[in-house]
């Protein structure tokens, strides 16, 4: 029973704007001749709030979360607060906070009207990207993703600060998902360990090619995984924070990477998992970290 004389506000969770978005056949259209779209303001100031105050929490160790972290080593090494060298969280889809943009309404009822309603998320990220962190080389997330088919798979990508080719915004290579091929990805020296990218990247992203992706906080893109796309270095003295998740029909299935040009990664993250005292296959990794936020479950 609330106190006496104590004024009760409504959750303000997903308040601010409607719970639904309708998508136009234009803006359907745009994606799957594209490989992307961007929804201007989808996500709540709220939201994106809440976002900011709970990687700060985890920076300062007042919060338990079950998040990874991941660290720009060569920010690490200069000493600097942890809000200034971590690049990046993964695996939120279980934080308390993180969680809710995963099972944002508004975000669910887009992602539904490209693959379903019943919806499964695969991978999950905060992106701090601080000053003096390096480039995203040009990649494709269906590199990392054991799941088909293709089209039934979606990355949402959004900006929790604002966005530009200064702090390093995403740029996309309009068409290339079309080409129907999953490019071998490795190690890119100067982007550092954090980062796989596409081995040919003068042939296949050349910058004449690259579209800059300026976002507002808020704003939202949808990625298909095979489009080539990537982020420049930050060399302003701004954070550039978004958040990320890939949703996945529910009805995808998992798929044996042996033989392709995903097998090594598997076997890295195999070896990895078995450092760790787990051994388990590659596709039980990506089934235990995934979530199911909306309609029902079936094969991941």
């Amino acid at each position: 029973m609330p106190l006496k004389g104590l004024k009760v506000l409504p959750n303000p969770v997903f308040s601010e704007l409607p719970q639904n978005y309708r998508l136009s056949e234009e803006q359907k259209s745009f994606y799957w001749e594209n490989g992307y779209l961007v929804i201007k303001e989808l996500i709540d100031f709220t939201s994106l709030y809440s976002y900011k105050q709970r990687f700060l929490q985890i920076c300062k160790g007042i919060v338990d979360s079950p998040v990874m972290i991941v660290k720009e080593q060569a920010l690490f090494e200069k000493n600097l607060k942890p809000e200034e060298y971590i690049n990046k969280l993964q695996e939120i889809l279980y934080d308390d906070v993180f969680m809710t943009y995963g099972e944002h309404p508004r975000l669910l009822d887009v992602i539904s009207q490209f693959i379903g309603d019943d919806i499964t998320a695969i991978h999950s990220m905060f992106i701090n990207k601080p000053p003096g962190t390096a480039r995203h080389p040009p990649h494709q997330d269906l590199f990392y993703f054991p799941i088909r088919p293709v089209d039934k798979i979606i990355g949402s990508w959004t900006a929790v600060d604002h966005v530009n080719k200064d702090n390093g915004c995403l740029y996309v290579i309009p068409k290339s998902h079309k080409q129907d091929i999953l490019y071998p990805h490795g190690d890119v020296p100067e982007a550092g360990k954090l980062y796989h990218g596409i081995l040919n990247e003068e042939t296949l992203a050349p910058e004449h090619a690259r579209v800059s992706v300026d976002m507002a906080p808020g704003d939202t893109v949808l990625l298909h995984p095979r489009l080539l796309h990537g982020s420049g270095p930050n060399r302003t003295q701004r954070h550039r924070k978004a958040i990320t998740v890939h949703f996945a029909s529910s009805a995808c299935e998992y798929v044996d990477v042996r033989g392709s040009v995903q097998e090594r990664l598997a076997a890295d993250v195999q070896a990895a998992a078995t450092r760790r005292g787990l051994r388990v296959s590659y596709q039980d990794i990506w089934r235990y970290k995934s979530k199911q936020v909306k309609g029902v479950r079936s094969n991941l």
